[in-house]
């Protein structure tokens, strides 16, 4: 396998991970976490359609799981989110075969994907035995953000080759850098148990949560957890803004240029986020496709900001020239 055509794998295997982890808040905001009841099968089919075809294979009332009926396209999303895990799968074993004629220096995000990719099948697994339960949810999200970073940072090993020389950077401009993914990652945790409690709309408006600006969850649990997904979206908008300013001051280029693509990234989720907030009670007929709009231009932020420290690694010291890779 070619390094162009494996680099195009990779680049395929992380899009069709960010249309799952799309697929899978559309199928969470839309209450079909549980349409298929069962694991791996649905309904104890591998093709559930139509329901008539449920009904004989002795689900006597069709699509109704606990009392709930679920119509065809919540069966759907929930059966194409497991299809398209499958299709990423496959994706990342096409990736551990062709790096057979890789460079070993994919070794190492090649496998912490093929970890995290076995632990989150596990926790899918999990997610329909516990029946979607809040903290199963936030679970499964995270560890998906996770696999989705590993496949970026594979993605950006074959893309930018790491210097012979890099260039220096300040501790604290490393701090900051390795501190925005990991603030990302929490807060979209955050927003990850918000959505799983049905906590969005608690809260109302801004700036606080009924008067209050962090509600005991011994009074409200569904508040405190809103409230907590709020802070940690300040803190992040904080240390994107400070992060820009930082390197604007003591980098080169293209460090600058990867702080200003986060920042705005960051803002542009807090637009977002806002608009999220208050279609809730406004405009509820876009509060599901914003809720979803939310979650994957977070993923893409997430990104952005693990681009950061991986900018700062790939930047080559002053007369320094990147290594050339062999064709």
């Amino acid at each position: 396998m070619s390094p162009r055509v494996y680099q195009f794998l990779t680049l395929a295997t992380l899009s069709l991970t960010i249309l799952l982890i799309i697929v899978g808040g559309a199928t969470r905001v839309y209450d079909a976490g549980m349409a298929c009841p069962d694991w791996p099968h649905c309904y104890g089919l591998w093709w559930p359609w139509p329901e008539s075809r449920v009904i004989e294979a002795g689900h006597l009332e069709g699509y109704v799981v606990n009392g709930q009926h679920y119509v065809w396209w919540q069966v759907l999303l929930e059966w194409g989110h497991r299809g398209l895990a499958a299709v990423v799968g496959f994706g990342l074993i096409g990736l551990l075969i062709g790096s057979l004629w890789q460079p070993k220096t994919i070794n190492t995000p090649l496998l912490l994907a093929a970890g995290l990719l076995a632990v989150q099948i596990k926790l899918g697994a999990v997610t329909v035995w516990f029946s979607n339960i809040h903290w199963s949810v936030v679970l499964h999200l995270g560890n998906a953000m996770l696999f989705t970073l590993a496949l970026f940072w594979l993605w950006w090993r074959q893309r930018v080759p790491a210097p012979a020389v890099r260039a220096k950077a300040p501790l604290i401009l490393w701090g900051l850098a390795v501190a925005a993914p990991v603030l990302v990652w929490l807060t979209m945790l955050m927003g990850a148990a918000v959505s799983s409690s049905h906590s969005g709309g608690v809260c109302g408006g801004l700036f606080s949560c009924a008067g209050v600006w962090l509600p005991s969850p011994k009074v409200d649990v569904g508040q405190h957890i809103h409230m907590q997904h709020r802070l940690f979206a300040l803190l992040t908008f904080i240390l994107s803004v400070v992060l820009l300013v930082v390197a604007k001051r003591r980098s080169q280029p293209p460090i600058r240029q990867a702080a200003l693509q986060l920042h705005l990234m960051v803002l542009g989720q807090v637009v977002l986020g806002i608009l999220t907030l208050y279609s809730f009670a406004s405009f509820p007929e876009y509060y599901y496709p914003l809720s979803i709009a939310h979650l994957g231009w977070g993923t893409l932020t997430l990104l952005a900001a693990v681009a950061v420290p991986l900018t700062l690694a790939s930047v080559p010291a002053a007369g320094v020239t990147k290594p050339t890779r062999k064709k």
